[in-house]
């Protein structure tokens, strides 16, 4: 048994995790390149957007690639290095919970647009986005620091161990259950903000609601968002749930059948889940948006317009016949 789930978890990092890594830069950088326009650098929603799936992207290559790496070309330097180990977990770490953090600046975005309040409406501005996103990333550097001191390794094996474990794990359990708490709360007041916009019957409330109508791009990213924290919620409910059980079975003797058995679940919830997340985006975004699909054609276009005539230049400078200048003759008298 214990043979078969290692032979299946190694099968999944050689064979599907070069599948996410390609998928996942793609997409994410797709995702950058059209939330980079101009057009789309005026709305505060697609700031946190373009800012997570940069934080995607770094994921996606430092979680992953080393795991290819070590099993297609072992040692593992990250296993055998404390500061590779120290400094892997902590981009690890930053880039997982700034992606969260962002989600949440973006569904606080959504319950502010769709706000009849003129004094909550204005949190959802540009300005306000261009101090969010820094100060969140500011503070997840602060609050990671820990792990640059106390993650050790162990037997091969990069992880945090004894007492800074334990607290490193009841920690991990509630900075993963909030983030879908908050998105749950912020979802759930959109909605509601939604269906009051549509109930109303005062007509001065209506002349308000004239002075800003949500246009197809904002409704599109609300979709976006709302698709987004489904997605994050299904496969991120597994994660705090193996870490619950693993925190208070830590003491237990198990059997090596039950070890094996435990590591590969804790290898699909802690992981392969967590790594669908980082590269999930872009198809949410293709999926739910038509703002989006147009913008990526148009991009997709300008760039297969630029690819031809770059070619045609090309080819046109290498067939280009050469005209050959006839010499003079120089006569000596």
């Amino acid at each position: 048994m214990s043979t078969v789930l290692l032979s299946i978890q190694q099968a999944i990092t050689r064979y599907l995790f070069p599948i996410v890594v390609a998928v996942g830069n793609s997409g994410n950088l797709i995702i950058i390149i059209v939330f980079s326009q101009r057009g789309r650098r005026t709305n505060a929603c697609s700031l946190y957007l373009l800012f997570g799936a940069i934080s995607n992207m770094v994921n996606v290559n430092i979680a992953i690639v080393p795991l290819i790496n070590a099993l297609l070309n072992p040692p593992d330097p990250f296993s055998h290095s404390l500061v590779l180990c120290r400094v892997r977990g902590y981009l690890i770490h930053i880039s997982n919970h700034y992606f969260r953090t962002l989600v949440i600046l973006a569904c606080i975005d959504r319950y502010a647009m769709t706000s009849m309040r003129v004094s909550i409406r204005r949190w959802s501005t540009v300005k306000v986005a261009w101090r969010a996103i820094p100060l969140a990333f500011i503070s997840w550097l602060l609050i990671a620091s820990h792990i640059l001191v106390f993650e050790d390794i162990q037997n091969g094996r990069c992880y945090v161990y004894g007492l800074y474990g334990t607290v490193y794990s009841i920690y991990n359990i509630i900075i993963n259950i909030l983030p879908g708490c908050f998105m749950l709360v912020t979802g759930f007041l959109t909605m509601r903000n939604i269906r009051r916009s549509r109930m109303r019957i005062n007509p001065a409330e209506q002349i308000i609601n004239r002075e800003r109508p949500m246009d197809r791009k904002e409704h599109d990213l609300l979709k976006i968002v709302i698709v987004e924290v489904c997605v994050f919620l299904i496969l991120t409910t597994a994660f705090p749930i193996t870490l619950i059980y693993s925190t208070f079975t830590s003491n237990i003797v198990k059997s090596d059948d039950r070890v094996r058995i435990e590591t590969f679940i804790n290898f699909i919830a802690q992981s392969c889940l967590l790594y669908f997340t980082s590269c999930s985006n872009f198809f949410i975004y293709t999926a739910t948006s038509k703002s989006f699909r147009h913008d990526m054609k148009k991009l997709l276009f300008r760039l297969k317009r630029r690819i031809t005539v770059r070619l045609m230049t090309i080819a046109n400078s290498i067939m280009r016949p050469v005209v050959l200048r006839p010499q003079r003759t120089i006569t000596h008298t």
